[in-house]
């Protein structure tokens, strides 16, 4: 007789907490011998990918799914550490460039050795790997569209507030 196992969206939704917890922890212990963060890593990564073009916080915080002030922080640490220089546009003074330098660069590389983060996938075959990866984005990609949703449901509230506002504000004061 054939079992066959039924997940509810909450037991899909356990495991993947778990496993991210679980799995960034490894990372962030691997890395913490390089002095770095995995969000710092991920960031020089960003920087190393988008060498010939202009990189500003707020793309490697689209890049990054991250908020803005979150990227800010990060990156005025990472300045302090010699990891990257942050430049103001000299046309555009609000619009600050984000650059990788040597010692980001070296620390890039050696935060790519990957030796205890790559045990999480030792038991995955290639297929299972590319499955794997495949699954994960789609996940990832509903997850940006529920977001959107919820954002424009609850601008569209707001607006029915907004309304309600200026409905009452205009009879009160004609």
């Amino acid at each position: 007789m054939t079992h066959t196992l039924k997940l509810s969206t909450f037991d899909i939704w356990g495991i993947i907490m778990q496993a991210r917890a679980v799995a960034y922890n490894v990372r962030r212990k691997e890395l913490i011998e390089q002095d770095l963060t995995p969000e710092q890593a991920g960031i020089l990564s960003i920087l190393h990918k988008g060498k010939n073009r202009i990189i500003t916080p707020a793309l490697i915080a689209k890049e990054y799914l991250r908020e803005p002030h979150t990227i800010s922080v990060i990156l005025k640490r990472m300045e302090e550490k010699g990891l990257i220089a942050l430049n103001k546009n000299l046309t555009r003074r609000n619009m600050i460039r984000v650059t990788l330098t040597e010692k980001g660069d070296a620390a890039r590389a050696d935060a790519f050795r990957l030796d205890r983060t790559s045990k999480l996938f030792k038991n995955l075959s290639d297929d299972e790997t590319k499955t794997l990866y495949s699954l994960l984005t789609k996940v990832m990609a509903n997850a940006a569209e529920a977001l959107a949703e919820s954002e424009s449901d609850a601008n569209r509230d707001l607006s029915i507030f907004h309304e309600y506002d200026n409905k009452i504000q205009s009879e009160n004061f004609p």
